[in-house]
């Protein structure tokens, strides 16, 4: 159980961001460009109009692209020299293009690229940041494909590994299995229907007892005539279904809106439990969660610890300093608390300045001194607003008695916490 929430769509390491290279002769274009490259990219973006610029910058920055888009002709290199020289370097690359005669893209294909995108009008500036998202979260996404045949299983490499994918592979259902039992890695899954020991039928109805399709997508594939095998696969829980011999161009749009498919449901479940502001869990998910483990409490399984931690005075900052002064304090302090408490307990904000920790197993030795670490934490942070330098102080009850119910405790908390801020604030009191 995470102790607070996760944006799984925009949770970048800042040394893996790498760059983009976009190459454009037009200043109009490559504008609009960058600007709907921004939008979904949060690493450099160099722009260059001409090949000198493009082995200027290779020369610079040649190992930090993870990505190049450009178009196919350029000043000084008409005939597609800056793509091929791109690709000689092996940097990925998306090219623009805006002819779709067959002898164009059919070169263009020819260099290894990892698509085109047709220059028709600013419409396409959207297909533009999509390709870009969906290939920058392509590089963190590890796919596990499940064959028994050598060939098929290298096909798919190649296909997915050209589309910035991290590849592994399994025999078949029962090496998959014992593979996924590993580790939590994989976020696709790609499994034939005809294998030895456990077919693909099988291997998605085991998968999806233990894991949704937030947490891993499934695609099915096989080269049976049978059209029932479509079905049959989303109907025990594949995300999607693709026919081999597998169409290049169609199996790569499956995967991507498979993909995208995924994304959404993860940013949806993102935003229904998590505090907008703080991006700590809100409200709702902490009464489910915190339900959940007054249960285990309740059968003796585990001991829980109730806190209801409320910032003093902080009406005084919004009325002094303005909203935004208050805003960044309560970001600041959920940032601090999400890294003072333990990776197995449940924090969320509540309220306006009301945040609630459901601290599992806290050992009675060290039960005040984790609380005092917990308020200190707070009065330790430093702000500045209009020229002043101010901290903030928090007040705490808690209780540790396992109450009738989890509203009985989480009253008994508040009742607490009523009694520290009565008694002068910035102090913990324990409920009797």
């Amino acid at each position: 159980m995470a102790l607070f929430a996760t944006d799984d769509v925009s949770k970048n390491d800042p040394d893996e961001i790498g760059r983009i290279l976009i190459v454009e002769s037009s200043p109009l274009y490559t504008s609009l460009t960058k600007s709907a490259v921004k939008k979904v990219f949060s690493g450099p973006v160099d722009t260059a109009s001409n090949f000198d610029d493009v082995k200027r910058f290779i020369a610079e920055n040649r190992h930090d692209y993870f990505l190049a888009l450009l178009n196919l002709s350029l000043p000084g290199a008409a005939f597609g020299e800056a793509v091929a020289y791109i690709r000689s370097l092996d940097i990925p690359a998306v090219v623009f293009t805006s002819s779709i005669e067959k002898d164009i893209v059919d070169r263009i294909c020819s260099y290894g690229v990892i698509d085109y995108i047709i220059k028709e009008n600013v419409a396409n500036l959207e297909l533009i940041s999509r390709t870009v998202r969906r290939l920058d979260r392509n590089r963190r996404t590890n796919v596990l494909v499940v064959d028994d045949s050598a060939t098929g299983r290298m096909q798919m490499r190649i296909l997915l590994e050209k589309r910035l994918f991290n590849v592994s592979e399994a025999k078949n259902g029962t090496e998959a299995l014992e593979i996924i039992s590993q580790t939590d890695e994989f976020q696709l899954l790609i499994t034939d229907y005809e294998m030895p020991l456990m077919n693909g039928f099988d291997l998605t109805k085991e998968l999806r007892s233990e894991k949704n399709s937030r947490e891993l997508a499934i695609v099915g594939m096989s080269a049976s005539n049978d059209i029932r095998l479509a079905a049959n696969f989303i109907r025990y829980g594949a995300d999607d279904f693709v026919t081999k011999p597998i169409n290049t161009e169609e199996f790569a749009t499956r995967i991507s809106m498979c993909m995208d498919k995924k994304d959404l449901l993860n940013e949806l479940m993102f935003r229904a439990t998590t505090d907008y502001l703080t991006k700590l869990w809100n409200r709702g998910y902490f009464m489910g969660t915190a339900k959940t483990l007054y249960s285990s409490a309740y059968r003796n399984q585990i001991e829980i610890t109730i806190a209801m931690i409320d910032l003093d005075f902080f009406k005084n900052i919004n009325d002094t300093y303005g909203h935004e002064a208050g805003d960044e304090v309560l970001r600041d302090v959920a940032a601090a608390l999400k890294n003072r408490v333990r990776q197995s307990d449940v924090l969320a904000r509540i309220g306006g300045e009301e945040f609630c920790l459901l601290a599992v197993n806290v050992d009675p030795r060290y039960r005040d001194a984790f609380f005092s670490d917990i308020l200190e934490t707070i009065s330790s942070i430093k702000f500045n607003f209009a020229g002043e330098d101010i901290s903030v102080s928090a007040s705490m009850g808690v209780t540790n008695e396992l109450g009738v119910s989890l509203d009985d405790m989480l009253k008994r908390a508040d009742g607490a916490l009523y009694e520290a801020k009565k008694r002068g604030r910035h102090q913990f009191i324990y409920a009797e």
